[in-house]
């Protein structure tokens, strides 16, 4: 097999991509070294140029997903055709699309042997989404949407309770119905945090909930 020379930081990238998309379809302890450079074609030896490990791999898909993650709440922060209630939905939609695109990779980091890992991956997490969601926020305020003095504390307490409301370990494998209350609970608190109308966010997700069943 010919083996094609590719720019260093093109060939790392690549790497990571195909990582990213293994680990979501069969999981991150399935996935062998061996399964991403013969996805890669390239020699076992290349992977170990770039990344000591696959644990060192998944550092650099796990901040690949933060970053596109980011990036997507940021675009919508800066829309100015929606205002900060869909902007706000329009990410919790996205979120909630990873976490069913990534099961396997998300399942893995909430096992308890894993929690370090998913610390840190919170960490990191956190660290890039929250100051984008206290501008939504703060704009909110100015739309008379919401009620807050403290757009970035909201913004943290949201993060949380959406990160353990779709954790995967409860509610993946509960009924519609489990569901269904579970969003109603969560996002009844998250609307008084913002100082929302009743209701603002919770139809809007309970009406994903209902698309994304019927799938």
């Amino acid at each position: 097999m010919t083996r094609v020379t590719k720019n260093p930081e093109i060939r790392k990238e690549e790497l990571i991509e195909i990582a990213e998309e293994l680990f979501a379809i069969k999981g991150y302890e399935e996935t062998p070294v061996s399964d991403i450079v013969k996805k890669a074609q390239v020699a076992q030896g290349t992977f170990y140029y770039y990344f000591k490990s696959k644990d060192e791999i998944l550092d650099s898909v796990v901040d690949r997903l933060i970053s596109e993650s980011a990036a997507f709440i940021r675009e919508q922060s800066q829309r100015e055709d929606i205002d900060a209630i869909q902007k706000i939905i329009a990410s919790i939609k996205m979120f909630y699309q990873f976490g069913t695109e990534h099961k396997g990779l998300i399942s893995f980091f909430h096992q308890e042997k894993n929690s370090l890992l998913h610390i840190k991956m919170e960490k990191k997490t956190e660290a890039a989404i929250v100051p984008i969601f206290a501008d939504i926020i703060k704009q909110g305020v100015e739309e008379g949407l919401f009620d807050t003095k403290y757009p970035r504390e909201a913004s943290s307490v949201i993060f949380s309770c959406w990160d353990r409301l779709f954790d995967p370990s409860g509610f993946a494998s509960t009924s519609l119905e489990s569901k269904k209350q579970l969003i109603v609970a969560g996002f009844s608190i998250i609307e008084r945090v913002l100082g929302a109308q009743n209701g603002s966010l919770t139809r809007s997700i309970l009406e994903m909930l209902e698309v994304h069943h019927g799938e």
